[in-house]
């Protein structure tokens, strides 16, 4: 559960106009400018000086103000819990860990890519990378169901791949959901999850400190194909 507190503090409209009444300025005095002097710690103004354009300087000390406070507080609660169990030996495999950019993570995206046999369901917030999006499109013509998510904020970046995706047989879709779609996950055949902190990128792959990692296991891959379908249905 997450909670978030956000204090308002209204300041009474009245103050202002009981400083001038408090002036009692003759009709005609004009006045220039107020400047006013608040403590944090305390509930008085520290000083108030009121300037008039005949050069008389009238100053007030320990005006009291009004404020409201008040607490607004938003409560989250967990809705559903999910289960990973092992029975008969079987369980969560973990088939590789990459770190950028020493390790080859560009290669272990080409790997699982390339031999996808069903489907490959993406969600991808940054998409610049010229052999990923070669390999997607291979996939696509040789049978696979391949679609791409892409962050609208992001697919026409220079480098982005979505139009080169949508013109050569990949479904590719811009995600409209009022949130930031920051995922970056490849979902394989139903059963294996790629999934980390890298964009598809050469800063993400080549320039930055990130991660991969693939996960095998069906009921994982479950979870992201249902929170794909959800965004793709959003985007459609």
């Amino acid at each position: 559960m997450k909670v978030k507190s956000v204090y308002l503090v209204v300041f009474a409209a009245f103050v202002a106009g009981a400083a001038l009444a408090s002036l009692a300025l003759q009709p005609a005095e004009v006045l220039k400018t107020v400047s006013v002097t608040v403590t944090e710690t305390n509930t008085q103004f520290s000083r108030i000086t009121v300037t008039e354009y005949t050069g008389i300087t009238k100053t007030l000390t320990s005006l009291s103000y009004t404020t409201v406070t008040e607490k607004v507080t938003t409560t989250r609660t967990v809705t559903r819990l999910v289960t990973i169990t092992e029975e008969a030996g079987e369980g969560v495999e973990v088939l590789d860990i990459c770190f950028s950019p020493d390790g080859d993570c560009l290669e272990v995206l080409l790997s699982f890519i390339q031999n996808a046999r069903e489907s490959v369901y993406v969600m991808i917030y940054v998409f610049t990378l010229d052999d990923v999006a070669d390999a997607l499109i291979d996939a696509a013509a040789r049978g696979v169901d391949v679609k791409v998510l892409i962050e609208a904020d992001s697919a026409f970046i220079r480098g982005s791949e979505y139009s080169r995706l949508a013109e050569n047989g990949v479904e590719v879709r811009l995600d409209r959901n009022r949130y930031l779609m920051h995922n970056k996950v490849a979902v394989i055949d139903g059963r294996i999850v790629i999934t980390g902190s890298m964009n598809w990128s050469f800063r993400g792959a080549f320039r930055n400190n990130e991660n991969i990692i693939v996960l095998e296991d069906p009921n994982i891959a479950a979870e992201f194909i249902d929170e794909f379908n959800k965004l793709w249905r959003l985007a459609g």
